[in-house]
């Protein structure tokens, strides 16, 4: 399955490269670290499994020095194919990053959909 491949999570939610992923003897994906830059600073990351629904939906347990949260993949079978929903919601960790966050927020927001849209066709 597509999503167990650690490059299909580059370029989602600001995610710039994925490397070091941890990968189960089955294939299953397991883990990974990740490098995000959003707002002329890069960001070191770890994405963790959060919860999974076989075939049908993935999370991820992301968090960085300044932020932490949860990227979810969702796939519906529809008449016309596939739908796939993606959330991601982030908070940040400590006073500096909570000066900063809303232009980290914004960042990430600005080109949410653009990335989404390109994370969707890669799964094909």
């Amino acid at each position: 399955m597509t999503l167990q491949k650690p490059e299909t999570w580059e370029g989602i939610g600001g995610v710039d490269n994925v490397h070091d992923p941890v990968v189960d003897p089955d294939g299953s994906l397991q883990g990974f670290s990740f490098e995000s830059a959003i707002g002329g600073n890069v960001y070191l990351g770890q994405a963790q499994p959060g919860r999974r629904e076989e075939g049908r939906s993935m999370a991820w347990n992301i968090e960085t020095s300044d932020i932490a949260g949860t990227v979810t993949v969702t796939l519906e079978d529809e008449s016309a194919g596939t739908r796939v929903d993606v959330t991601l919601e982030v908070e940040s960790r400590g006073m500096l990053a909570a000066a900063f966050f809303p232009i980290i927020s914004s960042t990430i927001g600005n080109g949410f959909p653009a990335t989404v849209e390109a994370f969707a066709e890669g799964l094909g």
